[in-house]
This record gives C-alpha cells, sequence and structure tokens, in this order.
C-alpha cells in the first residue's frame, strides 16, 4: 500500500444519498479523530452542507444532525470529473470510498456516463494522492446477471456473458472490469452489496427503499416465483458498518466482497410472509399467495395492483412499472455468498424478518413510502454542469 498515515483522511462520494447518510452517521459517530471530505454536487460548500446534514438527519435529530455536518469538509464539485478536479484538498487523502451512482432504471447512455465514465475519473483523481491507502468501489452484487446459480460467489463475476435486466447493473459491471484492467497500480477493493432496505433500529425512517416492494408484495398476494425460493436482504446500517471495516481493516484476504446476507441471513418469500402477518399492525388474516408469471399474467397483476391501490394519476401508474421491474429482481432467486466477509471476522448481518416489525411501525402508505425510489422510474432532468475550481 502506499502512504500509509496514522490519521485517516477519508473521500466520500454519495454522501447525501441513502447508504451515504448512513456510512456518515456511523463514521462522524465515532469521534475517533478521522477526516471526512465530501464530494458534493453544489454550488457552495455551505449549500453542500445542508444537503448532508438533511440526510443525516433521517438518522438521528436535527441538530445533532447539523453538528455532525459541520465536522465534514465539502468539496463541491462532481466525481464525473475528478481527474480535472485541482482542489489541493483532494491530495491529502488517505482513503476513498465511492458511493455515488446513477441508480435509474433507464437512460444507458447516462447511466454508463455517470457509472463507469465516471468512476474511471475518479480513479484518475486518485492516482494523483500520494497518501493513498484504499480505493473502495461500492459495485452491487446483481452484476452477476439473470443467470446466475443460486448461490453467487465473488470470483466468478463479473463475466462478459451475463445478461441483465437494467443498465445500471451493465454499468457497475463494466465499472469493475475497466477498474481491474486499467488501474492495477490503485490500491482498489470492491464491496457488492446486495439489497438494501431499511434500518436494523430505524426501520424505515431513514428510508423506505424498495421496502414498500415487499409490502406492496404482502398485500397483493403475489410472487413471480416459488414462495420458498430466496431472497438477499440486509440493513443500512449493517452495510455501512461493513463497508467502513472494509475501508479501514488494514489488510484484507481479498479484493472483492459480497455485503450481504449469505445462506445465514436470506429471506424465503413465506418465511417473509408469515413475518408479515405476525408483525402486520393491522392484524387480520391473509390469503395465501398466488405464484404468476410476469409475462403471461400481465393483466392479473394490472387488475390486483388496481383493486389494492388504484390506477389513479402518474404516480399510480409509475408504481405499477415500479412492480414490475422489481418482480423480475425478486423472481431470480439469488443468495450472495458472504463467506469472504465474515472471515474477515465482520458481524453477520440481521435477517429481515427480524427486523420488519421496527420497518413497519409508523411506516406511512405504500404508495407514499414509494416516494423515495420514484426518480429511478422516471426521465430525469439534465444536470448542469458545474466549473471546477481549484477551492471552494
Amino acid at each position: 500500500m502506499r502512504g500509509e498515515s496514522s490519521v485517516a483522511r477519508i473521500l466520500l462520494t454519495g454522501a447525501t444519498g441513502f447508504l451515504g447518510g448512513a456510512v456518515l452517521h456511523q463514521g462522524l459517530s465515532r469521534r475517533d479523530g478521522t477526516e471526512w471530505v465530501c464530494l458534493v454536487r453544489c454550488a457552495s460548500a455551505e449549500q453542500g452542507r445542508q444537503r448532508i446534514a438533511a440526510r443525516l438527519s433521517r438518522f438521528t435529530d436535527p441538530f445533532t444532525a447539523q453538528r455532525l455536518a459541520r465536522a465534514v469538509e465539502v468539496v463541491p464539485g462532481d466525481f464525473t470529473r475528478a481527474d480535472l478536479d485541482a482542489d489541493p484538498r483532494l491530495d491529502s487523502v488517505t482513503h476513498v470510498l465511492h458511493l455515488a451512482a446513477d441508480t435509474s432504471w433507464w437512460g444507458e447512455e447516462r447511466v454508463s456516463r455517470t457509472n463507469h465514465d465516471g468512476t474511471l475519473a475518479l480513479a484518475r483523481r486518485a492516482r494523483t494522492m500520494p497518501r493513498l491507502v484504499r480505493f473502495l468501489h461500492v459495485s452491487t452484487a446483481m452484476i452477476c446477471g439473470t443467470e446466475a446459480p443460486p448461490l453467487v460467489e465473488e470470483a466468478a463475476y463479473p463475466s462478459p456473458q451475463a445478461r441483465h435486466l437494467v443498465a445500471y447493473t451493465v454499468s457497475k459491471a463494466a465499472a469493475e472490469t475497466s477498474l481491474a484492467g486499467s488501474f492495477a497500480d490503485l490500491p482498489i477493493v470492491v464491496a457488492r452489496p446486495s439489497i438494501v432496505v431499511g434500518h436494523s433500529t430505524l426501520g424505515s425512517a431513514p428510508s423506505s427503499s424498495i421496502l414498500w416492494v415487499i409490502r406492496a408484495a404482502d398485500r397483493l398476494r403475489l410472487v413471480p416465483c416459488d414462495p420458498a425460493s430466496a431472497v438477499d436482504i440486509v440493513p443500512v446500517d449493517w452495510v455501512a458498518d461493513s463497508l467502513l471495516g472494509l475501508l479501514r481493516k488494514p489488510l484484507l484476504a481479498h479484493n472483492l466482497y459480497h455485503v450481504s446476507a449469505g445462506e445465514g441471513a436470506r429471506a424465503r418469500w413465506d418465511d417473509l410472509m408469515r413475518a408479515f402477518a405476525a408483525a402486520d399492525p393491522e392484524g387480520g388474516t391473509r390469503d395465501d399467495f398466488t405464484r404468476f408469471d410476469l409475462v403471461a399474467d400481465r393483466a392479473l397483476l394490472r387488475r390486483r395492483f388496481s383493486e389494492a391501490f388504484g390506477l389513479d394519476g402518474a404516480l399510480k401508474q409509475a408504481m405499477l412499472r415500479a412492480v414490475r421491474a422489481y418482480y423480475a429482481f425478486c423472481s431470480l432467486d439469488l443468495t450472495f455468498s458472504n463467506a469472504r466477509l465474515l472471515a474477515e471476522g465482520f458481524a453477520p448481518p440481521p435477517a429481515f424478518a427480524d427486523y420488519l416489525k421496527v420497518c413497519l411501525e409508523n411506516a406511512p402508505e405504500i404508495a407514499e413510502q414509494f416516494a423515495d425510489d420514484l426518480e429511478m422510474f422516471v426521465a430525469p432532468e439534465p444536470t448542469p454542469v458545474l466549473p471546477l475550481t481549484a477551492s471552494a
């Protein structure tokens, strides 16, 4: 490794997102002397700090969120142009935690430009950091594609033969391939989270992303797979802890890790539905699940959705499209081995069924929770390019 240092100075991208907020909250709460530098798309450092504070307030009270945000060094900028960013505050970075990404399921060219080309731009900037100890690139376990075996191991992927459902996973697989092929001189470690849902103690307060889909499946009483099939779900706070561990542990046995439930904590659909019945604050009995085919039974899903949620307005139409899209992933029956992570001594994840109840407590309506994922299913406005300067 290059430039070992007793004081860690971490460059974080994606601090204003769900996972980034969790990482930053846990990192700052440790008060271990670590310096946090956040590259934020913003017009000024103060605007960026307020965006970070708003995200942190989902994990703590507003006063504490503001206090924690004040401890962050904000560098206004765009990671996709980081190789052109001469801000000297980036030169002294010891660790890079790259979380930022375009998570849209549409817009292939823009998603690739952000997640692939942008990641390579950040890697080029990392080459100019003389004290760099580790570059942790956060990918996704779903780079394995749709035809992977039921238990997915890290070493077999990314594969050029993999068939993908969305541009997002294509771009993440391409980024991993390019990093490995062109940046062997950098101390790169890749972490691949599986499906991040909720917080083990705060429930859905930090974000309702994806939770609404599982709640919708429970309401619809439809699953596009065998109810005994598995889904690999982990809470955001455990993922954040694991990423911080991978970032800071001096020696790692591998350079690829699944951050996943694995065989020990994966959820099976029938177990999940029993957990829903036990945790449902409204009580009541539930009909058995109906297994359906996403293509042949398209009309059934639409009819059941209309009965459960209505199809009035653009929000509900987008929600139905999102349900179909997520159901396609749910039908894959994949478990991502976390044996490597556990062998490093990291704590195993809690099972989703064990913290489902806290996710459902005081949860808003399912359609309201969908708002946390809405931007992934609409065509976004073009993002203005911010000028890069040497100082904030």
